[in-house]
């Protein structure tokens, strides 16, 4: 199997964010509640003034740094929604400027998805479809494991507060989250409404297919086309498109039915087992990891959409035997096949 060819995507530490993006949204947030901004900053590494001067990138760890100073100092249940709420479309150049002229959500969401790296850069969004409805999920790309809750209400607030003002009214969605309820459930209710789940297999949105393609008042599509081509052109100025949590999920899910292992993929990606273990762990994951999370992806989808059955889905992903996969099924997701199909 040949070796990727592409530069290795942006890691935990990588300099790639713009600090006058969302970051400097979430300042501008944490200041107004009349926070220290020595104390906003502390361990960031960073001043005020560089989320003005935009000359230099901050990398993704700064930026949770920055996310957890601001949890911490401000103390409140809405403050994840209320940044969420301030960040899309932004004031974030082309790639803006394109999410505001969307011509319906099926546009919206594949502006958010491919030009993620500017728009997400902590959480990478994807997308899957049935006859019946669609699938919006977030998943982990630079390991912001103890800020996950935080960035998932924000980002999730952010595109259903976006697409309510772009669409002219609001969406029949239905919202799932892969944590336990929290404390301030109220919060979800005021912002996401009641079709409400927790302790879910992905943090997700699901929504029925007659909505996406819709017109959109304010679409314009003369305007559409001269903003995406700018938008690829700022794209390729990026440190790179995807992260390298990005390119692990993308590859896996690309050879997931073939026998993977980690020094099978490490190759691929010109890297050592030793090499790859140590990035890995660096992003505050494994390879075995990341492999049950994409396997588990594919197990749903493959039933939400190919409507494959326990034997079929077992037989895709490699597992020979049906204890093994009911085995390692009940590891992934801490429930039967059986179970969870069932809902």
């Amino acid at each position: 199997m040949a070796k990727l060819e592409k530069t290795l995507g942006y890691e935990l530490d990588t300099p790639c964010i713009t600090p006058h993006y969302q970051p400097a949204v979430l300042v501008e947030l944490a200041l107004s509640r009349d926070v220290s901004e020595y104390h906003l900053l502390k361990g960031t590494r960073l001043q005020l003034g560089d989320f003005e001067q935009a000359e230099e990138r901050i990398s993704p760890d700064q930026y949770l740094t920055l996310i957890k100073n601001c949890q911490k100092l401000t103390d409140a249940d809405d403050i994840s929604f209320l940044y969420g709420q301030r960040l899309f479309p932004g004031f974030y150049g082309s790639v803006s400027q394109a999410l505001q002229q969307a011509n319906n959500l099926r546009q919206a969401i594949t502006i958010l998805c491919e030009y993620h790296a500017i728009l997400s850069p902590l959480f990478t969004p994807r997308y899957y479809e049935n006859d019946d409805e669609l699938f919006l999920y977030w998943v982990d790309s630079t390991g912001s494991i103890e800020q996950h809750r935080f960035i998932i209400e924000s980002y999730m607030s952010a595109f259903v507060s976006m697409v309510a003002w772009l669409a002219g009214e609001k969406m029949p969605w239905h919202f799932e989250f892969s944590y336990d309820e929290p404390e301030y459930v109220e919060q979800y209710w005021v912002n996401f409404g009641q079709d409400i789940r927790f302790n879910q297999q992905m943090n997700r949105i699901r929504l029925p297919r007659y909505c996406l393609d819709t017109p959109w008042p304010n679409a314009s599509k003369f305007g559409m086309q001269g903003a995406l081509k700018e938008s690829d052109k700022q794209l390729s100025e990026e440190y790179s498109p995807y992260s390298f949590l990005d390119q692990i999920y993308s590859y896996l899910q690309s050879h997931i039915d073939e026998p993977l292992n980690l020094d099978k993929v490490s190759f691929s990606f010109g890297l050592s087992p030793a090499s790859m273990k140590r990035k890995l762990k660096k992003h505050q994951t494994s390879f075995q990891q990341q492999l049950d999370l994409v396997r588990k992806h594919t197990a749903i989808y493959l039933y939400e959409v190919k409507q494959m059955n326990s034997q079929e889905i077992a037989e895709y992903l490699c597992f020979n035997d049906m204890n093994n996969f009911r085995r390692a099924f009940k590891r992934w997701t801490g429930s039967s096949p059986y179970h969870l199909f069932a809902q």
